[in-house]
Formats: structure tokens, C-alpha cells, sequence
């Protein structure tokens, strides 16, 4: 058998995916035996994966209580998109400066994938479509403590922006915003690209403005 850690490593792994991608609600319950179920392994590894989640503040949990998602204010959560945006700005200028031909060419296909989930209505397809976009920027940025930050931030997050784009989806607003970024770094304007980032992830903000 796996040791331990490693099994707690790959709940934990599991289960932040899912907040990052929306496929746990805002205030949804977490079971530990539910969970030790479902992935076939014993209580431990499953409570240190929560507990881990809970310290990163991706989860809420306490003392022999369930955990479970934040269910967070719109202004709270608007305020960790203008975090998010700031931290993805500053890696998108950093990334600009390394991105090579693939790159480009793989972020061309992902905003594709985006504009044609958002117009579909495909809330679930344009999330993880789009935390793949960023992702690929995030990645070249060359900054691994910059990229944990920004990681930690769409396990925050995700669960509420997902929410937000089901209720309160906008096809003009959104449609280009990954195309211009592509364009910027394909010109190597590493400050516009800065620009075009944080304004996308602040479009976030505005969406939960509209839901108070």
C-alpha cells in the first residue's frame, strides 16, 4: 500500500482540482468517511488532505465538525479576484519574456476553447478551459512562489466563480479578452499583457457586484 503521504497527496491534489474547476458549490459539505469511500483508502489520509486544504483556506473546518466551502460574500470575493489579479498581471509580464512558439500556439487553441464554451453556454467547459489558459501563462512566468500564490487563489475562488458564471453568464463581455491577451504576447508587449491579464480577472469582480 501507498505510504500515507502519498495517499493524502493525491485527495488533496483531487480534491483542490475540483474547487479550482467549480464542482464543489459554495457551502457544500465534506464528508471525511464519504471521501474515504469514494477514494477507497482510510480516514487519515483523506482528514490530512481537508486539513491541509482548510490551512490554505480553500476549505472551512473545525474540531470534530464537518468541513466544508466557504461560502464566501461578494465582496470577499471580489477582493480575491483583485489579489488574483494583480499576482496573474505581474506573471503574465514575466511570462511574455519567455513564451516560445508552442506556447503561443497552445494558448491560441485555449482561447478558442473558451469563446466557444462561453457561447455555448458551457459554464463547466469555459471554466476549465480558462484555468488552462491561465495556467499556461502562469506557468512561464518563471516563478514558482508566484505561481503557488496564484494556484491558491483559484482554490479560493473557484467554487464562487463558477457559481457566478452559471447565473450570470455574459457573451459580449467575455468573448475576446483571451485573444487579445494572445495577440500582446505574440507582439511581446509584456506591459499590455500585463494590462489585458489583470483587467480579465478583474471582470470577475464586477460579475460579483451584480450579484449582491
Amino acid at each position: 500500500m501507498p505510504p500515507s503521504e502519498n495517499l493524502s497527496q493525491r485527495v488533496y491534489e483531487v480534491i483542490r482540482q475540483k474547487l479550482i474547476l467549480g464542482e464543489l458549490e459554495p457551502s457544500a459539505p465534506l464528508s471525511i468517511r464519504t471521501l474515504a469511500e469514494e477514494f477507497g483508502v482510510s480516514a487519515m489520509p483523506v482528514r490530512e488532505a481537508l486539513r491541509q486544504l482548510a490551512s490554505e483556506q480553500a476549505l472551512i473546518g473545525a474540531a470534530k465538525k464537518a468541513y466544508r466551502v466557504p461560502d464566501l460574500t461578494p465582496k470577499a470575493a471580489a477582493d480575491l479576484f483583485f489579489v488574483r489579479s494583480v499576482l496573474e498581471g505581474a506573471a503574465g509580464e514575466l511570462a511574455a519574456r519567455n513564451m516560445i512558439g508552442a506556447d503561443i500556439r497552445g494558448l491560441e487553441g485555449l482561447a478558442q476553447e473558451t469563446s466557444a464554451a462561453w457561447v455555448a453556454g458551457d459554464a463547466r467547459g469555459y471554466i476549465k478551459a480558462n484555468f488552462a489558459f491561465h495556467s499556461a501563462i502562469n506557468g512561464r512566468a518563471g516563478n514558482d512562489d508566484l505561481l503557488r500564490m496564484i494556484d491558491a487563489l483559484y482554490a479560493r475562488t473557484g467554487p464562487w466563480l463558477a457559481q457566478g458564471i452559471v447565473e450570470l453568464i455574459q457573451v459580449d463581455r467575455i468573448a475576446d479578452g483571451h485573444r487579445k491577451i494572445v495577440s500582446a504576447l505574440v507582439a511581446g508587449y509584456a506591459k499590455e499583457v500585463r494590462r489585458l491579464v489583470e483587467e480579465d480577472a478583474q471582470w470577475a469582480i464586477k460579475l460579483f457586484q451584480q450579484m449582491v
